[in-house]
């Protein structure tokens, strides 16, 4: 199971992390059947505690507790160094965007991208790279 963040591809990353994310037990199994929606989700810290924002995950539908935010904030599981890092990125005005959410075993992993967002130009030059070889 791999639910990959298409806005991620706007992005050039310097450096990537896993970190674990901290769900209910519906979440997990909503997560694993019917997969994430990565629509306008970021990662902020609050607080210094990295957070998950907007990561959409369907009520599963089995579930007895059916008040269910689908977007709630979810907080990251990193290590102190790893959140160290992840202030200093911001500090110089990096962004930090969810790319991937997999399992690992039993357990459910994010990889977090840190990188800036590439502009137009950079973009259609690469777009005309990639025509090049092809040719």
């Amino acid at each position: 199971m791999r639910y990959f963040n298409r806005d991620s591809r706007d992005y050039h990353f310097e450096e990537t992390m896993e970190a674990g994310i901290v769900l209910t037990g519906s979440d997990a199994k909503s997560l694993r059947t019917q997969g994430a929606s990565f629509n306008g989700a970021k990662i902020d810290l609050i607080g210094n505690r990295p957070v998950l924002i907007n990561l959409t995950i369907e009520p599963y539908k089995y579930a007895q507790n059916q008040q269910i935010d689908k977007t709630a904030t979810r907080p990251l599981l990193l290590s102190q160094k790893q959140i160290a890092k992840l202030i200093s990125y911001r500090r110089q005005k990096y962004m930090i965007v969810p790319v991937v959410i997999y399992t690992r075993g039993q357990w459910i992993k994010v990889e977090i991208g840190i990188g800036r967002k590439i502009r137009k130009y950079e973009k259609r030059a690469k777009i005309r790279e990639k025509e090049e070889k092809k040719f």
